[in-house]
């Protein structure tokens, strides 16, 4: 799955943007294939490995750690396309948030988007489908801060009653975040995420344009709406990542039960991810993969309860399987990535 995502096609707008905030071409584009001097005006849509090359590749050219807290809050409501018009002409700033979370994963497919509700609350979550590497941080953090901006831009008032949840430990610089954030930035958390008071999503959009918001929705709706095979392998993906944050689920969920889920039969299901270049069980170990990452960022889980929490019986099983995935121990692997971090 990981392969087939990182094949994917994005629109070349975030590669553009990198060339206007950075003048150093060559470095943007080293490793990706692009010529420097076509990277600027490339005309062809990038792979989600040509972009995450770039995203990389400049790390070493920011000024400062938090720059893309900067450029997210600076670009926030121009750079996601018939997105972008949508929630700008939304009846609420909740339709807003709805948009944003269902039809961005066509535009940045690498990550998953959820939205829930408690009685007191609405979260906005952000997950890597696949390994970000050194730019998953930044890549996580950017949507929440365009999210954040956008409900700070449709209401009045303060904004402290709303949280940032990070799954990781504070980074060095972890100071600078109240210059972006005017509410609490909460590290070590099981998810990535904004989370607002319930009452917010009523919020009145001034703005709000009923011919514009349904145009603008149709034209979401055709751009979302992909093959039956694309849309079938992330149905798949969504129904796994579901069981494995629902604490009533008793059981990893079988192919046989995704199948009956979509209302197709299992041959169905096989044939239209095969279509995708994956198996059922590429799927299910991808996101069991992704999850242990998410989990073991969190220093207060322990190891045979993420082991339980992913489907195995066995603690010494999920340590075999950790060890195939990343070359290491789940305990070595808390330990690097929390004294990088």
């Amino acid at each position: 799955m990981a392969a087939e995502i990182e094949r994917t096609l994005m629109p070349n707008t975030y590669v553009k943007l990198l060339t206007q905030e950075f003048h150093d071409h060559a470095a943007i584009a080293a490793g990706t294939g692009i010529a420097p001097e076509e990277l600027a005006e490339y005309p062809h849509p990038v792979s989600v490995r040509q972009h995450l090359q770039c995203v990389e590749n400049i790390l070493p050219l920011r000024q400062s750690p938090d720059w893309h807290l900067q450029w997210g809050r600076r670009m926030a409501e121009h750079f996601h396309g018939v997105v972008t018009m949508a929630w700008l002409t939304a009846p609420t700033l909740g339709d807003g948030l709805d948009a944003f979370i269902k039809y961005m994963p066509s535009r940045v497919p690498y990550l998953r988007w959820q939205g829930s509700m408690s009685e007191t609350e609405f979260s906005c979550e952000v997950a890597a489908l696949i390994d970000l590497g050194p730019v998953g941080r930044m890549l996580t953090e950017v949507p929440l801060i365009v999210m954040y901006e956008y409900a700070r831009a449709m209401r009045y008032g303060s904004s402290a009653a709303a949280e940032i949840n990070l799954t990781y430990a504070p980074p060095p610089y972890h100071e600078l975040y109240v210059h972006w954030f005017e509410c609490p930035v909460e590290f070590e958390r099981e998810r990535n995420a904004l989370v607002i008071p319930i009452e917010w999503r009523a919020a009145q959009n001034a703005d709000f344009d009923e011919a514009m918001w349904n145009a603008s929705i149709a034209r979401c709706e055709t751009m979302y709406t992909g093959s039956d095979e694309r849309n079938t392998l992330n149905k798949v993906r969504q129904i796994l990542f579901n069981a494995l944050e629902d604490p009533d689920q008793v059981a990893f969920p079988t192919l046989e039960i995704v199948a009956e889920r979509l209302h197709t039969s299992s041959r169905t299901l096989i044939r239209r991810l095969r279509a995708m270049d994956t198996t059922f069980q590429a799927i299910t170990e991808d996101v069991r993969k992704l999850r242990a990452r998410e989990l073991l960022a969190n220093q207060t889980n322990r190891l045979q309860d993420i082991a339980k929490h992913l489907g195995y019986e066995d603690i010494s099983n999920f340590r075999r399987a950790f060890k195939r995935w990343y070359a290491m121990t789940p305990k070595d692997y808390r330990e690097r990535i929390l004294n990088r971090l």
